[in-house]
Parts: structure tokens; C-alpha cells; sequence
């Protein structure tokens, strides 16, 4: 994935987490096997779910972010120590980059679909047979690496988790469930952009699940799972990675 590419998805994926903006006031009843979160205030929703997940050390975010260049798919595991584990899918669906990062330290393998998507002309083969399979190895500073790091960076969403933005206007919904998991429901509209959360009704009042469109036509759906649990980030042997600086 180019650079621009990966850091527009990365927006976009960022821009999801702004629909934590919660306002208004509707109230139903509680049940007695939840956590009473479906029977607070909107604004109380948004304050415990904000608080619950500005205070997660790991958690995992499955995404589809789709705007004029096609549809960017992330399926990340990342912590607060700089751990992250997953996939990345560019958009047009052209081949898949594994993302593995423990601290500044970042490894990326492009299969061969994708690099022949992403390197120009009659070099993609080259490409293939130098890196032969291997991951690509670099740190957090790296043009070429910098923004798939960026991904996995858990104290941005964490931000944006905290962040309020002004002038949402809010409607509660049903409950529901996401993954097996009952939620609360809650409608939003800002400005351009519409959608729909849902927040978790059981134990610690996680956001689960964000849906968003904006008038551009821009769609954002992502779900949020794995809370606080570890990431085995275990980095490739030496002999299955190559140093991006042997490659210039």
C-alpha cells in the first residue's frame, strides 16, 4: 500500500471513533442480567463508555473503511506497550500485508498479489524474487513502515475515545446484539455524517460496534472485541524478514 493510501485508510479508520460524541436523554428499563447502562441517559452512556474505553491496555478492531479508491479492511490486535498483530487489506481487494510491531520495531509481508499491485511496470517480479517471501523489517520512523505503525497505535484511538466532539445530535435505539454480545443501541447525526453505535450491556459498558457515512459517500463500519486481552506480537526468525535498508 502506498503511503498516502495507508495514511488516508488510517484517517478514515481514525474518523470512525468520532462518533463516540453522545448527547440527548432517553431512558428504558433495565434488566436485571446487564449492567443497567441501557437505562442511563445518553450523556451517561457516552461518559461510561468514553471512560471505559480511554482506560483498555489492548483490544482488537476488525474495520472496512470504503470511500473513492475502494475499501480498506484492517483486522488488528494492538496493546499499550506497543504490541500489534494482524492484517491489512488495501483497497480493490488486490492481496493482503501481515503487520507485526512490538515497541519501534515494525514487520510487514506483502503477499505476492500485492506487491504486484503495488510495485510499478515489470519490477513486481523482481521484487517478489528478492524479498522471496520474507517480511519486510524496519521501525516506526520508516517512510515506507511509518504509517502501517500508526495503525496500530492503541493510545490514539484512546484520544479519540476521550474526545467529545460538539453539535451531535442523538436517538436511542434498540438493543441488539454484536458478535453474541448484547448492546445497546444509540442513532447519531453531526454535521455530514450519520450513524449508529452500540455499546455493551454486560459487564464493563464497551463500545462494540461503530457505523458511520458522511455526504462524500465515505462508509466506516467497525467493531471492537478483545478487551484487554494479550497480544503475542512474536516478530519473524531473522531468517523469514529483510531489512528495508538492504533493499535500497
Amino acid at each position: 500500500m502506498s503511503a498516502p493510501r495507508a495514511a488516508a485508510a488510517r484517517c478514515a479508520a481514525a474518523g470512525t471513533v468520532t462518533l463516540l460524541v453522545f448527547a440527548g436523554s432517553i431512558t428504558g428499563a433495565a434488566r436485571a442480567d446487564d449492567n443497567g447502562i441501557a437505562d442511563k441517559s445518553a450523556p451517561a452512556i457516552a461518559a461510561a463508555a468514553r471512560e471505559a474505553m480511554s482506560g483498555l491496555t489492548s483490544m482488537r478492531m476488525a474495520a472496512k473503511v470504503t470511500d473513492g479508491a475502494g475499501t480498506t479492511a484492517l483486522d488488528l490486535r494492538f496493546d499499550a506497550r506497543g504490541n500489534c498483530v494482524g492484517t491489512v487489506t488495501p483497497p480493490g481487494g488486490t492481496g493482503t500485508a501481515d503487520v507485526v510491531k512490538r515497541g519501534d520495531d515494525v514487520w510487514m509481508k506483502l503477499d505476492d498479489e500485492l506487491l504486484r499491485a503495488q510495485v510499478p511496470g515489470g519490477t513486481a517480479e523482481d521484487a517478489i524474487a528478492l524479498i522471496n517471501g520474507r517480511y519486510l523489517h524496519g521501525t516506526t520512523s520508516s517512510p515506507v513502515l511509518s504509517d502501517f505503525a500508526e495503525f496500530c497505535d492503541l493510545d490514539f484511538y484512546k484520544k479519540e475515545f476521550a474526545s467529545k466532539p460538539a453539535n451531535e445530535q442523538l436517538d436511542k435505539g434498540a438493543r441488539t446484539t454484536v458478535d453474541g454480545r448484547p448492546a445497546i443501541t444509540v442513532n447519531s447525526r453531526q454535521d455530514d455524517r450519520t450513524g449508529s453505535y452500540q455499546v455493551s450491556t454486560e459487564d464493563e459498558p464497551y463500545l462494540l460496534r461503530i457505523q458511520g457515512t458522511d455526504a462524500s459517500g465515505e462508509r466506516v463500519e467497525a467493531s471492537f472485541s478483545a478487551f484487554d486481552e494479550p497480544v503475542r506480537a512474536k516478530p519473524p526468525a531473522p531468517a523469514d524478514s529483510v531489512d528495508l535498508s538492504e533493499l535500497q
